[in-house]
């Protein structure tokens, strides 16, 4: 009998079928308790997340002077699992005191020191345990994310690629490697990795985002179609359509926004001067998908119907859109990493809209208009959107002006005899061409310096940067960094620089209206590609064409030319004056052509 329920637990224990291996295991102990069951029930224990009982079992053992390594490191699992930490890494150094051989102890110690953020001795157990067992995958990938997270790319790489070869292709290998050849832009091989991640996982279909982001960076137009079209693929499609057919009339628009940047974010700085405008003739409908709120959630709270769905699912979301009988959809976040693209694809709303947040096509069917302008998305580009485009009056957005009501700014001008130029983007938009331009205006102008303002520069991203400088002939005492720690402090560093250098092929678009309001010009470039035109819409609107080049020579002489302290201050004048009355901060103005273009498509 005990024979028969012990084969039987050891077999349910394979399975993975705990339950049915305690049972077997209780039975055991009644007729024959042993060194054996006991140890084997403590880890069915922990395998049920009965915590404690695993303890119990452990420590018993050890009072009984079964002082065995595998009990002290079964012990420290639990405690482990627990979040012990202090207790559970007493019982693995105990576990290898007894068998220094015992690569499980050792790298159960290692997640112990990364689960404590001691990076350094992790790796140190890590390595230990594979020098034991040299083949261990858990600890070859665990190895290679501390080498990711370190930006050591090549040593990471090495260690995933023999996971692979090891015959691991587990989805958090693919993942990692992926995000290697993400982060070193090569957005090809990333694709291969992604797909074959989507493939094994399909519930991580929003890893394929960062991919689709990449193209844009580049300007590949094709690619990032592509990348599109396979991700609305993949979405879930209702097996039956809503209805539109109730009646309309007589009753008040209904206008709804989805997405969760409806806080201190580019969108809700967007939103925050148009809502009270909007809401006196429309019913506004916030459908927030985070929990996340600040002052600037507050107030457009107040002036609109805040729903908070970050609890929904894609399908009670939807139907709670379409119950509220909603005219007029609108996206606000694009082929983003938060996007909500599903709700859209499931067309709760008879129309449906991109706005503010992502000024590319999504290429879904399912969304009918994309907001533009005739400079940021001229005709010219209407091949690359699937949406029709609106074109409303002379920008496709506004900043409001009231986000800086609170914060002190101090709009000074350099007064330094240098000229110092900025680049306030983030890192994922700096690439090795717009560097060699830069460093060509800096060669041929020897009194500058300049300044990359942003948080998400590390310190891989500056050696990336400075080595290039470096290498072409660009003294590193004319390059600064600066992570500013707010947002107040952030805009005070528009004081720093004479002119906000504007990437291309992929423009910046709140930056280069937080430098005109804080005074400073922005040197653009025409964009050809099929990604943001926003630095040129902007300057077109303050009559600065003479600020947009047409290439790289000409961004390359211009900002040459332009690298004149007496004639930056007339600039700098003629934006401070251009600010009390500019169209890029006139939410008023922008708010009626909004609604008229609500009403007409509606």
């Amino acid at each position: 009998m005990f024979e028969e329920h012990y084969s039987l637990a050891k077999k349910n224990i394979e399975k993975e079928d705990y339950e049915q291996a305690k049972e077997s295991l209780l039975k055991c102990l009644n007729l024959k308790p042993s060194f054996e069951i006991l140890h084997l029930l403590g880890v069915v224990y922990i395998n049920l997340k009965e915590y404690e009982k695993s303890i119990d079992i452990f420590k018993n053992l050890l009072k009984k002077k079964f002082f065995n390594d595998s009990i002290h490191l079964n012990l420290g699992i639990a405690f482990k699992k627990k979040k012990e930490y202090l207790k559970a890494k007493e019982q693995f150094e105990l576990s290898i005191k007894l068998n220094p051989s015992n690569y499980l102890s050792f790298f159960n110690l290692g997640n112990i020191f990364v689960e404590s953020k001691r990076k350094e001795e992790a790796k140190k157990k890590f390595k230990r345990c594979l020098k034991i067992k040299k083949n261990y995958v858990p600890a070859l990938v665990n190895l290679s994310v501390i080498y990711l997270n370190q930006k050591e790319f090549k040593k990471s790489y090495n260690l995933l690629i023999r996971c692979i070869e090891l015959g691991d292709e587990s989805s958090v290998v693919l993942e990692n490697l992926s995000k290697i050849y993400l982060l070193t832009k090569n957005f090809k091989q990333a694709e291969i990795y992604i797909k074959k991640l989507i493939k094994k996982s399909p519930k991580l279909l929003s890893k394929i985002i960062p991919l689709a982001l990449g193209y844009t960076y580049l300007g590949k137009s094709k690619e990032y179609k592509d990348i599109c079209k396979f991700y609305n693929s993949k979405l879930k499609l209702l097996k039956a359509p809503y209805s539109f057919s109730f009646n309309k009339s007589n009753k008040i628009l209904k206008l709804g926004f989805v997405g969760q940047d409806f806080r201190n974010h580019p969108i809700g700085f967007f939103l925050k001067d148009m809502l009270p405008e909007l809401s006196k003739k429309i019913d506004i409908n916030v459908f927030s998908t985070t929990d996340h709120q600040d002052e600037t959630s507050e107030f457009i709270e107040k002036y609109s119907n805040w729903i908070r769905c970050h609890k929904l699912n894609d399908d009670f979301l939807a139907e709670l859109i379409y119950q509220k009988k909603i005219d007029i959809l609108v996206d606000t976040s694009g082929m983003t990493r938060t996007n909500k693209l599903n709700i859209f694809k499931l067309k709760p709303v008879k129309t449906q809209i991109s706005w503010a947040g992502w000024l590319a096509s999504t290429h879904m069917k399912e969304i009918d208009y994309i907001v533009g302008d005739h400079f940021a998305t001229p005709s010219i580009d209407d091949k690359n959107f699937s949406e029709k485009v609106y074109r409303v009056g002379d920008i496709w957005c506004t900043y409001s002006r009231s986000v800086f009501d609170d914060l002190r700014l101090k709009k000074n001008q350099n007064n330094n005899e240098d000229v110092n130029f900025g680049c306030f983007q983030r890192p994922e938009k700096i690439n090795q061409k717009i560097l060699k331009v830069w460093s060509k205006i800096l060669l041929r102008t020897k009194r500058s310096n300049i300044y990359f303002v942003n948080n998400s520069i590390g310190p891989y991203e500056k050696k990336i940067i400075t080595d290039f400088l470096k290498k072409n002939k660009i003294s590193l005492s004319r390059v600064f960094f600066i992570s500013p720690q707010n947002r107040e402090i952030y805009l005070n560093s528009f004081n720093l620089v004479d002119i906000n250098l504007d990437t291309f092929p992929y423009n910046g678009g709140t930056t280069s209206f937080e430098s005109t309001f804080m005074n400073i010009p922005t040197l653009t470039m025409k964009n050809n590609s099929f990604m943001f035109r926003c630095g040129e819409s902007i300057n077109k609107n303050l009559n600065m064409d003479n600020w947009i080049a047409n290439d790289e020579e000409d961004y390359i002489d211009k900002g040459v030319f332009f690298c004149n302290k007496k004639e930056l201050n007339v600039v700098k004048k003629k934006l401070k004056h251009q600010n009390s009355n500019c169209v890029l901060f006139d939410s008023k103005k922008f708010s009626n052509e909004f609604l008229e273009m609500i009403l007409k498509i509606a």
